[in-house]
């Protein structure tokens, strides 16, 4: 069986939760290759660091552009009609899409995975209407349908006509959990708690300032490391200084996984306050490496963390700021979150996504 990965999330991300799930399917499905399975990557053009790193990169078709990101006009045009051209010339068993655009004509099965409803259920942040479904066409010409977590599949139900026989709900990997050749060569002299990802709408980033303002000793103990999300913009400034915050507690850091591997490794806590995710791959990374979690409790969140995280409501400050206490001054809680992160990590594994992806693609060839 061959099967090709599409260019679309490899041309649009550079890091980033989806190209860092289709990338370990990639590699641990070639890692299973018996002669029966194999799967490419054609995209043409791409951006994405996590390529560079592949273990297969005969399979991998296509050049990283250096330095500089094109995403659009003329080279999406060049990647649309390079990788129709591989494809047709692959005649592969299927095709697994990275995102929703539809850019052909459909000529193979087709599977796609859906990683949250984001933009359905909060489109007035993107400047959307209230019908705005910027997946229908996608999911109407999908073979089968791979969701990310339980609470994923249910919005997707609640958001879009579909039969439910095309779903199937398969979790993330956890990508540091076999990563023993990252030693820790940074040494923090501060004190901190980690935020990971975008700091803009339903991320909820500022509320984790209110709360962290809230007990002094805290505040002035520790510092916040935000990890990926871009610079520091003018406005974010602007919103911290207007909460009394001084500018260097808040570090910002956008760099590679070995930093971010250090960073958990360090991090008193990983901080964790969005309104909505469809999986949270940071909250499985942070437990492998023993980083204790504050998580809120919206979305597919408890269905990650189990019992290993301190939940708290994402709209109350109050809830977030306890939490907080309770492991800054806590050792016993911090070292029981500790232990069940541990445990609970272990649930999740790139090998056993994708051996239960190479069944859903079984399935249709």
């Amino acid at each position: 069986m061959n099967i090709v990965f599409d260019f679309k999330i490899f041309f649009q991300q550079k890091y980033g939760g989806p190209s860092r799930y289709f990338f370990n399917l990639f590699e641990y499905i070639n890692k299973k290759n018996t002669n029966l399975n194999c799967a490419y990557i054609i995209s043409p053009i791409y951006y994405n660091e996590y390529l560079k790193n592949s273990l297969f990169p005969e399979l991998i078709i296509g050049k990283k552009l250096p330095k500089i990101k094109f995403t659009g006009g003329t080279f999406k045009m060049i990647n649309k009609f390079l990788s129709n051209k591989y494809i047709n010339r692959f005649k592969p068993n299927l095709i697994h899409t990275t995102d929703y655009e539809i850019y052909s004509e459909k000529k193979y099965p087709l599977i796609v995975t859906v990683h949250d409803l984001i933009h359905e259920i909060y489109y007035q942040d993107f400047a959307k209407n209230r019908d705005y479904r910027p997946k229908k066409k996608i999911l109407e010409i999908s073979d089968q349908i791979i969701c990310v977590s339980e609470n994923t599949k249910k919005d997707l139900i609640k958001y879009y006509d579909v039969d439910q026989k095309k779903i199937s709900v398969i979790y993330h990997g956890n990508s540091f959990i076999n990563y023993t050749s990252f030693k820790s060569k940074q040494k923090f002299d501060f004190k901190f708690f980690l935020f990971i990802g975008s700091r803009k709408r339903y991320k909820n980033f500022f509320k984790l300032i209110k709360a962290f303002k809230i007990c002094k000793e805290i505040y002035d103990s520790f510092k916040i490391v935000c990890f990926g999300g871009g610079k520091l913009l003018e406005s974010e400034k602007k919103k911290l200084i207007e909460n009394d915050v001084d500018l260097e507690k808040v570090i910002i850091l956008n760099e590679d996984d070995q930093s971010l591997f250090e960073l958990y490794k360090n991090a008193y806590a990983l901080i964790y306050p969005s309104f909505y995710e469809g999986f949270g791959m940071p909250i499985v990374e942070a437990m492998s490496l023993g980083c204790p979690v504050i998580s809120s409790n919206a979305g597919s969140l408890p269905e990650v963390f189990g019992d290993a995280a301190l939940s708290f409501d994402p709209f109350s400050v109050e809830q977030l700021s306890q939490k907080i206490e309770q492991v800054v001054y806590g050792d016993q809680i911090r070292n029981n979150l500790i232990n069940l992160g541990l445990k609970q990590s272990k649930k999740f594994s790139w090998e056993k996504c994708a051996e239960e992806t190479l069944t859903i693609y079984n399935k249709i060839i």
